[in-house]
């Protein structure tokens, strides 16, 4: 069962593109290189990629990898807004970008999930969700499929 966390964040990104080359470059910036393979952009409003954290000899990722996914845009991303949030309890309304990190497979990077949370956290003051702990999950207790 693949694990997802989203972050609903206020950006002023223009694009779905722009956003994940910005995440990217915060990432490479922060750590271990990363092995990647991209998804391309989905749409203009969406981009994704599959990255881990590349082994010490180059020829691989350690684990297996994730998918980290932005979506840019208020109306984009309203349903899951809502959603998460029905009477915008968190202040989540109103909200441009969604950043969703999927985990799946037996091994998943869980060092460079939390690369990533600091990452958004940093670049846009992100609001972290999930479906099991809803906005009370914490970084340092995500919990393990």
């Amino acid at each position: 069962m693949d694990y997802r966390l989203s972050f609903f964040c206020r950006s002023g990104e223009e694009g779905g593109a722009e956003a994940l080359d910005r995440t990217l470059d915060r990432l490479l910036e922060s750590g271990d290189g990363l092995w990647g393979e991209s998804s391309g952009p989905l749409e203009d409003s969406v981009a994704a990629f599959r990255l881990g954290t590349v082994r010490g000899d180059g020829l691989g990722p350690v684990a297996d990898l994730l998918t980290l996914e932005v979506r840019v845009g208020v109306a984009e991303i309203a349903e899951s807004v809502i959603a998460a949030s029905p009477h915008d309890e968190r202040g989540i309304w109103g909200c441009d970008l969604l950043v969703t990190v999927t985990l799946g497979g037996n091994d998943p990077d869980w060092a460079l999930l939390h690369r990533i949370w600091i990452a958004v956290v940093g670049l846009w003051a992100a609001v972290a969700w999930d479906e099991s702990s809803g906005f009370g999950v914490a970084a340092g207790a995500i919990p393990k499929p």
